[in-house]
C-alpha cells in the first residue's frame, strides 16, 4: 500500500466529498476533493519559514520553474503555458508556506502540468546554476569597466515596488512587533535591503531542508483519473525517505515590548507631509485552534468595518482620526491579526486613536450590538461563500486548496474553512447570546497582545535609500581590484549571455505539449433575448442557471454625454449606495442592501463596435437570491431615484476614500494605469475610461477634495444633484437580467413599475468624443521603481485577425519575457491588442525606462527576424486558444452575451478567429513586422515612476507630472 487512507468526509458547501490519504513511505499528505467539476486543479504547498528578510523563499519559488531534471531547458514554466489550455497556472509565497497550483478542464494537460510541477519543486536546475538565483534573486551586474556597479534582479525589483507600498510597510511593522519570538516577523517575500546578502549555499540548503515529499500538502480537486494522479504523486514520493524532524510553525505569542512602534515611509520628495501618515493598531487573536472564534471574527470585521456607517469606522471617521479607515482580519498564518489602520492621519492623534477605538467597542460591549447590524453582516458572508461555491470565474480547486492549508499546514484540520454554512449557523444562534459582544472584550479591549505603529510620511526617503545605496555600490566597486572586477564583468557576462541563448531542441521536445487535435474550434453560444423596455429602450434576458441568484443590472444610456460630464459620473457611481436616500438613512440603507442583497454598486461601461462607435452607459448592478427580489428591486430604485446629496461631510469621506484606492492601485497596478494613459491620448474610449477611473479622476478627486472642504462645497454637491437629474430618464434606462428562465417576465413586470414614474425625454444628438493632447508624459510617485507604457491607435493599420492574436502571444512569452524580465530586470510587462484598435505596450515594477522604451523600438525587427519551428509555433497557437477556453460563471455568460450584442462581434465571427489561429503558419507572423513598425512609429510614452530616474532621462517627455 503506497497511500493509506486517513479519513473521509462529506463536504455539501463545496459539492465535494474530501478524502486525506498519507504516503507510507514519507508521511507525505495528499487531500482529494472528489467531485464532477471538469476545471480539476493540483496544488502541491510546503511549510517555509524565513529565518530573515533576504527572501529566500520567494526567489525559490521563482528559480524552480527555470530548469528541472526532467524538463532542463531554461525557464520550462514558460514553454509549458504556451502550450497548454491552463484554467491556472501560478506560485505563490506566503508568510510561512509557498504553494504551487494548476488547473485545467483538459485531462491530458493536467497531467502535463502536474508533471512540469512535480520536477520543478522536488529536482530543480539551481543546485548546479548559481546564475538561476543571480537572474531570479539578485546579483552584481557590471557589463564593463566603465559601468557603474547595479544590483540586478527579477526579485529584487519586484520588492522593490512591492514595500514602497505604505500599507504593506504598516502591516510588516505589526507583524514584528506582535510576533517578534516567530518567523513571523520576517519579510517572507524579501527586503530589497537584505536580499542582496542571500548566498547560493543558503539556497540550496533551505530547498533541501524544506522541498521534501514529508514537508508536502497535496490537494486535488475535481473529476481527475484518481490511479493517474497518484501514481504522478508516488513517482517523486517514493525513495525519499522520511525526514526525522517536523517542521513546526507553532509558537507562544508574547507581550509586544513596545506599545507604540515609529518609523517613516517614503512620499515624493519635495511634497508636503501635512496629513499624510498612517497610524495602525493590531491585536494578536487567534490561532488555528480557535475555529468558530476565527469565523466570528469575519463577521465581527463586517459588523465594524464593513461600510462608512459600520460603528468604528464611522467612530474614527467622524472622530476625524484618518480620512480613511481600514480594518478587520489579518491572516498573518498560524498567528492571526485584528488590525485597524487609518490612513491621511498625523502622528499626534495616536492617543485619540486609542481612545476612540476603546470607547466605541466599550459602548458594544455593555450596551449590545444591534441584532439587525449582526443579522445583515451575517447574510453578507453567508451570500458571498453561497456565490463563491457556484462561480467559474476562479478555479475552485484552487481557492479551496488555499483554504485547506490555512488549518491544514499546523496540523489540524483540512476541512475547516470548507464547512463553512454550519459555522455561519451556529454564530447565528450564538449572537443572541452575546457572542459578539464577548469576542470584542476578550479579542480587543481585555488582549495585551497588542501594538501600535506610527508610519510618519518623510519626503524623498526612497531616493536617499537610493542615492546611498548607489553611492555604497560604487565605493565598494572602487576597493575592488582589476582581477576581481573582470571576474564580475566575467560572470554579468556569462549571464547575459544564458538569458540570451536559445534552448536545446532537444530539450524543449521534452516539455509535454497539446496537438493541434486537442484543440476546438468551437465557441459557445450564450443565449440572450431581447424585448422592449420602455420606448427605444429594451430589456435584456441571458438565461442561466444561477442557483437562485437573481443578477440585476440597469444600463442607463449616455450617448449624447459629453466628456466633461464623464468625471462626475465616474465619481456618482461611487456615491450611489453609500448616501441617505428619502427613505432610509445611511445606516439603515446599508443594513437593508446586506440583509436582502448581495450587493449593488454603480460602474461606468463603454462599448465600441467593430466602427468605432462608442456606447457608453451608467450601470446600476445589483443581485440577490430569488426570495429577496422584490427588495432588491425597490432598493435600486430608491438609490437610483432618491439619493440625497447634502451631506458634504459624508461626501468628502467617500471622496478621500477614493483616492485612497487610487493610490493603492499605483503601488500595485501602474502598469495598467499608464497603457491606458497613453491609449487615452489615441483612442476616444480611453479617454473616457481615464476620465472615470485614471489620472484625470484621480486629479479630479483631489479637487474635489478640496472644494468639499472649503466654501465652494455647496456648488458640488449642486453638480453632483445635476449629473443625477440627467439620467432619471425612462429614455435612457435598459435592463439586463441573468437568471431563470421562468422568471423574465415577472422581472420585466416589477422593474416596469419601479421605474414607471420617470420622466420621459428625448435624448440629444451623439456625443462627440475626443482623445487626449497627444505627448509624452512622466509621472513622479514614491516609487523605486517604474512602469513604462507605449501606446497607439492601431484601427485601419492592425487587423484583429487569428495571425495577429497568435503573434501577440509569441511577443508576450519569448521578447517581452526574456528581454523586459529575464534580462531586464522588471518584474513583468502587458502587451495588449484589442478588436477596437488598442494597442499597448508596458512593464511592470521596472528598473529600466530608455532601454525598456529601446526594447519595444527593437520589437518589428525581432518579429522580422523570427523563425519559428513547427513545435514552437504550436506551443503558440495553443496558448492563444487558452484564453478563449476559459470556464465562466453564469452570470459572466450573461454578461458576455450582452457584451458581443453590443460590440457587434458574434459567435461565427469567434468560430472564425479560431479557425484563423489555429492555421497560421510563421511566414504569417513575419509578415506583421511592417505594421508593427507603423503602429510603434506612432506611439505615445507614459511612464509612471521614480523620480531620479525620470529626471534623468527628462528629454523623453513633453511634460513631467508630480501625481501625489
Amino acid at each position: 500500500m503506497v497511500f493509506k487512507q486517513i479519513e473521509t468526509q462529506e463536504l455539501p458547501d463545496i459539492q465535494s466529498v474530501g478524502t486525506v490519504y498519507e504516503h507510507v513511505e514519507t508521511g507525505a499528505k495528499v487531500l482529494y476533493l472528489a467531485n464532477d467539476d471538469s476545471n480539476k486543479a493540483f496544488t502541491i504547498g510546503f511549510k517555509t519559514p524565513p529565518y530573515n528578510d533576504n527572501g529566500i523563499a520567494h526567489i525559490i519559488e521563482h528559480s524552480v520553474l527555470n530548469g528541472s531534471e526532467k524538463y532542463p531547458s531554461k525557464e520550462p514554466f514558460v514553454e509549458l503555458v504556451k502550450g497548454s489550455l491552463n484554467t491556472f497556472v501560478n506560485a505563490m509565497t506566503f508568510s510561512d508556506k509557498t504553494i504551487y497550483p494548476v488547473a485545467s478542464t483538459n485531462k491530458k494537460d493536467f497531467m502535463h502540468l502536474m508533471s512540469v510541477y512535480l520536477d520543478a519543486v522536488f529536482k530543480p536546475n539551481f543546485y548546479g546554476n548559481a546564475q538561476i538565483l543571480a537572474q531570479e534573486g539578485w546579483h552584481h551586474h557590471l557589463e564593463s569597466a566603465k559601468d557603474d556597479l547595479i544590483y540586478k534582479g527579477v526579485v529584487y525589483n519586484e520588492m522593490k515596488g512591492a514595500t514602497a507600498s505604505p500599507e504593506r510597510q504598516v502591516q510588516q511593522h505589526l507583524t514584528h512587533q506582535l510576533y517578534p519570538n516567530s518567523i513571523y516577523r520576517h519579510e517572507s517575500g524579501g527586503n530589497p535591503k537584505a536580499i542582496p546578502s542571500l548566498t547560493q549555499e543558503e539556497f540550496v540548503a533551505f530547498h533541501q531542508t524544506y522541498y521534501h515529499p514529508s514537508n508536502s500538502l497535496t490537494v486535488l480537486y475535481g473529476d481527475i483519473d484518481k490511479k493517474e494522479t497518484f501514481a504522478a504523486l508516488e513517482d517523486y514520493f517514493s525513495g525519499a525517505g522520511k525526514q526525522s524532524e517536523k517542521v513546526d510553525l507553532s509558537f507562544e505569542p508574547a507581550v509586544p515590548d513596545d506599545a507604540v512602534f515609529e518609523d517613516t515611509y517614503s512620499i515624493t520628495a519635495g511634497d508636503n507631509p501635512e496629513g499624510k501618515d498612517y497610524l495602525a493598531l493590531g491585536w494578536h487573536v487567534s490561532e488555528p485552534n480557535d475555529v468558530l472564534d476565527m469565523y466570528g471574527l469575519e463577521v465581527l470585521e463586517e459588523i465594524l468595518f464593513g461600510n462608512n456607517q459600520s460603528p468604528l469606522k464611522k467612530a474614527l471617521l467622524d472622530a476625524d482620526i484618518g480620512g480613511d479607515i481600514i480594518g478587520g482580519v489579518a491572516d498573518f498564518g498560524y498567528p492571526t491579526g485584528f488590525m485597524i489602520t487609518a490612513k491621511y492621519s498625523d502622528a499626534s492623534k495616536m492617543t485619540r486613536f486609542k481612545e476612540v477605538v476603546q470607547e466605541t467597542l466599550k459602548q458594544l460591549m455593555t450596551e449590545g450590538i444591534d441584532e439587525g447590524l449582526i443579522d445583515s453582516a451575517l447574510n453578507k458572508i453567508t451570500f458571498q461563500t453561497k456565490e463563491a461555491a457556484i462561480s467559474e470565474d476562479n478555479p475552485r480547486g484552487v481557492i479551496y486548496a488555499i483554504n485547506a492549508y490555512q488549518s491544514w499546514l499546523y496540523d489540524k484540520s483540512p476541512y475547516v474553512n470548507l464547512q463553512f454554512s454550519g459555522y455561519l449557523k451556529e454564530l447565528g444562534e450564538l449572537a443572541g447570546r452575546g457572542y459578539f459582544e464577548q469576542l470584542i472584550k476578550e479579542k480587543l479591549l481585555n488582549n495585551p497582545l497588542r501594538t501600535a505603529v506610527i508610519l510618519k510620511a518623510e519626503p524623498g526617503k526612497s531616493d536617499q535609500f537610493e542615492a546611498k545605496s548607489h553611492q555604497q555600490l560604487q565605493e565598494y566597486k572602487a576597493n575592488l581590484s582589476k582581477e576581481e572586477i573582470d571576474k564580475m564583468i566575467a560572470q554579468t557576462q556569462e549571464l547575459i549571455k544564458r538569458q540570451e541563448a536559445t534552448d536545446k531542441p532537444e530539450d524543449l521536445a521534452k516539455i509535454p505539449t497539446l496537438t493541434k487535435e486537442d484543440l476546438s474550434t468551437q465557441v459557445e453560444e450564450y443565449p440572450l433575448t431581447e424585448i422592449p423596455f420602455n420606448e427605444g429602450t429594451h430589456f435584456y434576458q441571458a438565461e442561466q442557471f444561477t442557483s437562485g441568484i437573481d443578477y440585476l443590472s440597469l444600463y442607463i444610456d449616455l450617448k449624447d454625454v459629453t466628456a466633461e460630464e464623464y468625471q462626475w459620473l465616474g465619481l456618482l457611481s461611487h456615491l450611489l449606495g453609500k448616501l441617505a436616500t428619502e427613505k432610509y438613512d445611511v445606516e439603515t440603507l446599508q443594513r437593508q442592501k446586506d440583509l436582502y442583497t448581495g450587493g449593488i454598486y454603480g460602474k461606468i461601461d463603454i462599448y465600441e463596435d467593430k466602427a468605432g462607435q462608442l456606447q457608453p452607459y451608467f450601470v446600476l448592478r445589483g443581485k440577490s437570491l430569488e426570495s429577496s427580489f422584490e427588495e432588491l428591486v425597490s432598493l435600486m430604485q430608491e438609490i437610483l431615484c432618491h439619493t440625497q446629496f447634502e451631506n458634504k461631510d459624508e461626501i468628502l469621506k467617500i471622496t478621500q476614500q477614493l483616492i485612497s484606492n487610487f493610490e493603492r492601485r499605483i503601488n500595485s497596478s501602474s502598469h495598467v494605469l499608464a497603457a491606458n494613459r497613453a491609449l487615452s491620448q489615441v483612442k476616444s474610449s480611453a479617454k473616457l475610461k481615464e476620465l472615470i477611473s485614471g489620472m484625470d479622476q484621480f486629479l479630479f478627486l483631489k479637487d474635489i477634495r478640496t472644494d468639499l472642504q472649503s466654501d465652494k462645497s455647496k456648488e458640488a454637491t449642486e453638480r453632483i444633484k445635476q449629473s443625477v437629474k440627467g439620467l432619471l430618464n425612462k429614455n435612457r434606462l435598459n435592463i439586463l437580467y441573468v437568471g431563470e428562465k421562468d422568471r423574465g417576465v415577472l422581472v420585466k413586470e416589477k422593474l416596469q413599475a419601479a421605474f414607471s414614474e420617470l420622466p420621459s425625454v428625448e435624448l440629444g444628438e451623439l456625443a462627440v468624443i475626443n482623445p487626449g493632447a497627444k505627448q509624452h508624459e512622466a509621472y513622479v510617485t514614491a516609487q523605486d521603481v517604474n512602469y513604462v507604457a507605449v501606446a497607439s491607435n492601431a484601427n485601419d493599420k492592425f487587423d484583429y485577425t487569428g495571425a495577429a492574436k497568435v503573434l501577440a502571444t509569441t511577443i508576450r512569452y519569448s521578447y517581452l519575457w526574456n528581454e523586459i524580465r529575464v534580462k531586464g530586470g522588471a518584474y513583468g510587462s502587458l502587451y495588449n491588442h484589442q478588436r477596437t484598435g488598442e494597442f499597448a505596450l508596458s512593464s511592470y515594477r521596472d528598473p529600466n525606462i530608455r532601454k525598456t522604451l529601446e526594447t519595444y523600438k527593437g520589437l518589428p525587427n525581432y518579429v522580422a527576424q523570427m523563425e519559428l519551428s513547427n513545435s514552437e509555433l504550436l506551443k503558440y497557437i495553443i496558448g492563444t486558444i487558452s484564453p478563449m477556453e476559459q470556464p465562466k460563471s453564469a452570470f459572466s455568460k450573461g454578461l458576455t452575451a450582452f457584451n458581443r450584442l453590443k460590440t457587434g462581434v458574434t459567435r461565427e465571427e469567434l468560430v472564425h478567429l479560431k479557425e484563423e489561429i489555429l492555421a497560421v503558419d510563421s511566414n504569417a507572423l513575419q509578415m506583421l513586422n511592417k505594421i508593427l513598425d507603423s503602429v510603434l512609429e506612432e506611439s505615445t510614452v507614459v511612464v509612471i515612476g521614480n523620480k531620479g530616474q525620470i529626471e534623468t532621462e527628462k528629454d523623453l517627455f513633453d511634460k513631467v507630472y508630480e501625481l501625489y
